[in-house]
């Protein structure tokens, strides 16, 4: 075999992000329904930096596994005072439903612009019940590359329907939270007085790929001895390092400074 293989690796990262389920809208319309967004048209270790040739930097960064915890309610607080006048333990359960959308082609409604319908590929629904110690609850777990595995659905990409400037952003999940009882929004939707927020966490597994084009500041000087390794007889001195083109890759995670 000729030639040599120098980058091939994705670097496998956890991404943990937070975020308040809150249903209240100045609009006067409740927004029950919350969809969590990933902009896959990213590079987080941002190298490449387009040199030498320019959008040598972009990689699909993929996600390939969601994960969602919420925080139970919990009934009262140290000084005596009730969340959203929630009293009880009945009142302070509710049900997390999470599903993760995709899309069946294109839909065309005959209007401008169209608009795709997004359907349950992965469901899952969660009652959590208020604790005193609290933990978090898991309300999620979704392998993406089995949920779509098959040709026969795609992840839901927004600007691909609306706008292209947001073409990459890739809806990973969608999850409302509702009376366990009636299946009515939890919240009550009002903008003037608010519920609580509910503390979301989501974790979210990324391959981001290593470039082959990246740059490093480094030099070879030329002189006459191994005894001064910056220092030149007859044609000048080392004059110090310059950033480069060069290549790089990944090989091991070793953690030594720990």
């Amino acid at each position: 075999m000729t030639g040599s293989v120098t980058t091939k690796h994705e670097l496998g990262l956890k991404i943990v992000d937070f975020f308040d389920y809150q249903s209240a809208s100045p609009s006067g319309f409740p927004q029950f329904v919350h969809n969590y967004f990933w902009r896959v048209d990213q590079n987080l270790f941002n190298n490449g930096q387009g040199t030498p040739v320019d959008g040598s930097d972009s990689v699909f960064c993929r996600p390939t596994r969601v994960c969602v915890w919420v925080l139970p309610q919990a009934r009262g607080f140290g000084d005596g005072s009730t969340a959203g006048g929630i009293q009880t333990n009945a009142e302070a359960m509710y049900t997390v439903n999470c599903q993760v959308p995709g899309i069946m082609g294109w839909v065309d409604t005959n209007e401008a612009p169209s608009y795709p319908r997004a359907l349950a590929l992965n469901t899952q629904v969660t009652n959590v019940l208020p604790q005193f110690d609290t933990k978090w609850k898991k309300v999620l777990t979704c392998n993406i590359d089995q949920t779509f595995k098959s040709s026969e659905v795609e992840p839901v990409f927004s600007g691909a329907f609306l706008d292209p400037d947001k073409r990459y952003d890739q809806c990973l999940f969608q999850m409302s939270i509702v009376n366990p009882q009636t299946g009515e929004p939890y919240q009550t939707g009002n903008a003037d007085e608010p519920d609580p927020g509910i503390r979301v966490k989501v974790e979210i597994w990324i391959d981001n790929p290593i470039q082959m084009q990246n740059q490093a500041s480094l030099a070879v000087f030329r002189n006459e001895l191994f005894t001064s390794p910056s220092t030149g007889q007859n044609e000048g001195n080392f004059t110090g390092t310059t950033e480069e083109y060069c290549q790089m890759d990944l090989y091991g995670s070793l953690d030594k400074r720990r």
